[in-house]
């Protein structure tokens, strides 16, 4: 249904069928999150998930996106961001309940 409705656009490293890597990006309002990125471990360290960022920021900057953002979930996800231009500006927190 997001793909449909323009919610939610995939990118996709395919080889010989099967997806090696996807991701996708979220555009509303001129801003676009890019999530879900990843690669099939036996794909990884081919550039998969690079060329597929790469991708989503190109489809969300065609779409009028101004701001695009994304989350890494460690320091070496970064760098590969960090590649594509993206600068770490900020902290995500994580909130849980109280014990």
């Amino acid at each position: 249904m997001r793909i449909r409705a323009g919610l939610a656009v995939v990118a996709a490293a395919v080889e010989l069928g099967s997806a090696l890597s996807a991701g996708q990006h979220q555009p509303l309002a001129g801003v676009s999150e890019i999530v879900g990125v990843g690669t099939l471990p036996a794909a990884r360290r081919r550039g998969l998930a690079l060329a597929v960022t790469a991708a989503l920021v190109a489809d969300a900057r065609s779409r009028g996106a101004e701001t695009v953002f994304l989350s890494a979930g460690d320091d070496d996800v970064a760098q590969i961001y960090a590649r594509l231009g993206f600068r770490k500006i900020g902290t995500a927190l994580i909130a849980e309940p109280a014990e």
